[in-house]
């Protein structure tokens, strides 16, 4: 009997969760009702706060007692659904195998900024602000601090190293900033990094924040990606979703091909000289009509000297008519009009998830190179796409998150008339190159120059396919 009664108070603990879940939907705008449905949800307290399970049905699992605690208002439980789902979709992005606490912090502060930001009306705020403090480190990481966003007063939070304060400003900026600049993942990994260095080589005692969703058992989020049905319910939830709020350098298979909204941002003065200097090597035969004439200095008759010339033209002339003359026709640099010969650089930018954070400053230093007809661009992920200058203009893209350099080899090898110099404008997480194609670039004469923005740069996948790899200074 005593079974019976457990089994029916689980059961009836999934369905509240589930009809709470589901209560907030029409807020949050997503299609979560398909997730509570296709996989289910369960109430369980042998994990911390959530996880996802893949048995016979795969279940996303979710801690009554924390839920209780923590999810006073069902918007808040959505939140925690929400995070844990980023947890399964980030498990084959993981940039290192396994997970250190840093790592696991750095996520969750990305994560946890993220959703805050893209969810800041007045019924999501608390959850994230109950779970950690906001004047302790590195708790101060993972929730907006007092006041955001509105108002937010930014501290320095208690044991903080020295940057703590600026990379919270950067993850919870306040709303009434036009330009800001999200902090990557890596500059709070060796944020943190540092401050347990520090910590250790201290002998102090390093106090561990409460993270969300299942730490101790990655492996349970990359067998789930891994589950056909999850994956597919996976896709159906997210494919109306905004970009993912964070950037993770690192490469992915991708997705289906969807269009996203951008921003025109600006780039650094340092950057564009950088950026010119490498397009400038790149610049091709623009094939078309010729549309200018440009002022060019051509040898000609730069004057008359007394100076005799045999390059005289007219002195032949003058002799047979018996002109006596004394000054002399002389050779010189002179300017004329004369058909400019048009030149375009085409350029591959990549548009994968581990650019979200910089595509807006890359795409404001291709426009006026587009505009002037300097430069023709396509967008590349796991595809090629043209990137026309409205759709430049609009910071549209097209993606599938994914990234692949084969496509753009693909791509570029098939062009007619035949291309002599590609520019790829990336940060490097491009995957592995197949050989037959790379075969096929270097019998066609096809040079590949390679630049990377300087806030990521990952080089070692582009050696033995760019034919030079330029890292330019800070973009932002």
């Amino acid at each position: 009997m005593s079974a019976n009664r457990v089994t029916v108070n689980k059961a009836t603990e999934s369905s509240e969760l589930i009809a709470r879940l589901v209560a907030c939907l029409p807020a949050a705008t997503f299609e979560m009702e398909t997730l509570c449905r296709l996989a289910g949800i369960k109430a369980s307290r042998e994990i911390p706060s959530a996880a996802v399970e893949c048995t016979f049905r795969p279940r996303l699992l979710l801690n009554p007692d924390f839920v209780g605690q923590y999810c006073a208002r069902d918007e808040h439980l959505f939140l925690l659904v929400m995070h844990e789902l980023w947890h399964v979709i980030l498990a084959h992005t993981r940039l290192y195998p396994r997970a250190t606490l840093a790592n696991n912090i750095a996520f969750d502060a990305i994560i946890n900024a993220g959703l805050a930001r893209q969810f800041e009306a007045p019924e999501y705020r608390g959850f994230f602000e109950a779970i950690n403090k906001a004047d302790e480190f590195p708790g101060c990481l993972l929730r907006p601090p007092e006041g955001w966003p509105a108002n937010p007063q930014y501290i320095d939070a208690k044991d903080a190293p020295p940057g703590a304060r600026q990379i919270i400003e950067r993850l919870y900026p306040p709303n009434n900033r036009s330009r800001w600049s999200a902090p990557l993942y890596e500059e709070i990994l060796n944020l943190l990094k540092e401050w347990i260095k520090d910590k250790i080589a201290k002998g102090e005692m390093i106090v561990e924040p409460m993270l969300i969703g299942d730490h101790d058992a990655p492996e349970n989020d990359r067998r789930a990606l891994e589950d056909p049905f999850v994956r597919d319910v996976l896709r159906r939830v997210t494919e109306k979703w905004p970009p993912p709020p964070f950037a993770v350098n690192k490469r992915g298979e991708g997705s289906d091909l969807s269009e996203l909204q951008n921003a025109l941002g600006e780039s650094s003065e340092d950057a564009r000289r950088a950026f010119v200097h490498v397009l400038q090597r790149c610049l091709g035969v623009r094939h078309g009509r010729q549309l200018r004439r440009s002022r060019t200095p051509i040898p000609g008759i730069s004057g008359l000297n007394v100076m005799p010339n045999a390059r005289d033209r007219l002195a032949s002339a003058r002799q047979q008519l018996g002109v006596q003359g004394v000054l002399w026709n002389q050779p010189g640099m002179v300017k004329a009009r004369v058909p400019e010969t048009p030149s375009r650089a085409y350029v591959y930018l990549d548009v994968s998830g581990s650019m979200n954070q910089l595509l807006p400053h890359l795409l404001g230093l291709l426009l006026p190179y587009v505009a002037h007809g300097q430069a023709l661009v396509f967008q590349f992920s796991t595809r090629v796409e043209p990137l026309p200058l409205p759709q430049l203009r609009r910071a549209q893209i097209r993606t599938t998150q994914g990234t692949d350099i084969n496509c753009i080899l693909t791509h570029a090898l098939a062009a007619k008339p035949a291309l002599k110099k590609v520019l790829i404008l990336t940060d490097g997480y491009v995957g592995a190159a197949q050989p037959d194609l790379l075969r096929q670039v270097r019998a066609s004469g096809l040079k590949l120059y390679a630049v990377l923005p300087g806030e990521s740069a990952y080089t070692q996948e582009l050696q033995g396919v760019a034919r030079s790899i330029t890292i330019l200074p800070l973009i932002r």
